[in-house]
């Protein structure tokens, strides 16, 4: 389909309620940071003089999230005697985890609106070794969690790494 070809129409609550698509899309946002300054920062700990060398890229913008965090550790720990703030990178880990868990809880799930209880709802499922399905009700509540806890991360992997403390931005916007 070309541009010029996209079909016009009132998008207005279009898959979901507009709230929820605006927190997915927080969701979608915080979490391309999140992992653009983990990729950059393993480039940093790797030795990387560079952000524009390339083969840093090459060699990391196509692992998966779990062998990133690998990265990091590894990285982490071997730079630990130079780079005694490093030492604290098992809770950033945690951080990192907590985030992603809760980033692909939302986004690898298709969402709906029951149309019997006008709520929305989310089909979770594992198959690793049992089969275990289940219908959820979401709340937007829950999706305005989520952002925060992956800037949670952002933060503590920035903390790890230039030893500085920022604080979250609902603080800096005079919120609670």
């Amino acid at each position: 389909m070309t541009k010029s070809k996209i079909p016009e129409f009132d998008r207005n609550g279009w898959p979901l309620p507009n709230e929820f698509l605006m927190e997915l899309g927080r969701i979608a946002t915080m979490w391309a940071y999140l992992e653009s300054s983990l990729d950059m920062n393993i480039s940093k700990l790797a030795g990387s003089e560079s952000l524009t060398d390339m083969r840093n890229f090459i060699l990391i913008t196509h692992a998966n999230f779990p062998q990133k965090l690998d990265m990091l550790s590894s990285l982490c720990e071997y730079l630990i005697p130079q780079f005694p703030r490093l030492k604290m990178y098992p809770e950033t880990i945690v951080e990192l985890k907590k985030a992603q868990k809760l980033r692909n809880r939302y986004l690898h799930n298709g969402m709906t609106i029951n149309e019997q209880t006008g709520k929305i709802e989310m089909g979770v499922g594992t198959a690793r070794g049992k089969l275990k399905t289940s219908v959820e009700v979401v709340t937007l509540d829950e999706l305005k969690i989520v952002p925060i806890e992956i800037n949670s991360a952002l933060r503590s992997l920035h903390h790890l790494i230039t030893g500085k403390k920022y604080p979250p931005i609902w603080e800096l916007r005079g919120g609670t």
